[in-house]
């Protein structure tokens, strides 16, 4: 009885482990959730004031910069599958446990349901945006935020100087 008994508990095992892997392959995989903070925190190292206006672009900024890194990765026809699917979520729609930030988040969740590791999408995007502020280039360049005010007894530009030419004028000869 003991070899019968032990023979049975193996299966057993083996069919619990085998139906452990099997759901655990099956299982869509989670996108990381962005915190409510991100884009204000963001703006805020950047340099940028986080007004509504503010937040609102950099949203749609990074589901678009989400959706490129997915263009990267996949085939054209699921790509135009995937962008269809997350265009909906675009200008604010509400999505399953949404909000102000439903956007990019739901490329997210989109992209890690096709099985793309997303994980440490955020942050490179987040170190992306961030090599560009105080640059003149990129979303932070300061071509479409306004800067935080300037604190008090911080310099003060007085004035824009003129653009350079490339040399003296020359009066034309008559």
């Amino acid at each position: 009885m003991g070899i019968v008994a032990a023979g049975v508990v193996a299966v057993v095992v083996l069919v619990g482990i085998a139906v452990v892997l099997r759901a655990g392959a099956g299982a869509e995989q989670l996108a990381p959730r962005l915190s409510p903070g991100y884009a204000p925190t963001l703006l805020a190292r950047a340099g940028f004031p986080a007004t509504a206006h503010n937040v609102a672009v950099l949203h749609d900024h990074l589901g678009s910069a989400f959706l490129d890194a997915a263009r990267a990765t996949l085939s054209a026809e699921a790509f135009v599958a995937l962008r269809g699917r997350c265009l909906a979520a675009r200008g604010g729609v509400p999505v399953p446990g949404g909000s102000a930030r439903s956007w990019p988040q739901r490329v997210l969740d989109e992209m890690a349901a096709d099985g793309a590791d997303v994980t440490a999408l955020p942050r490179r995007t987040q170190d992306t945006l961030l090599a560009t502020a105080g640059t003149g280039r990129g979303l932070f360049g300061g071509s479409v935020f306004a800067p935080l005010p300037a604190l008090a007894g911080a310099p003060t530009v007085v004035a824009v100087p003129r653009p350079r030419t490339a040399g003296p004028v020359v009066a034309p000869v008559a």
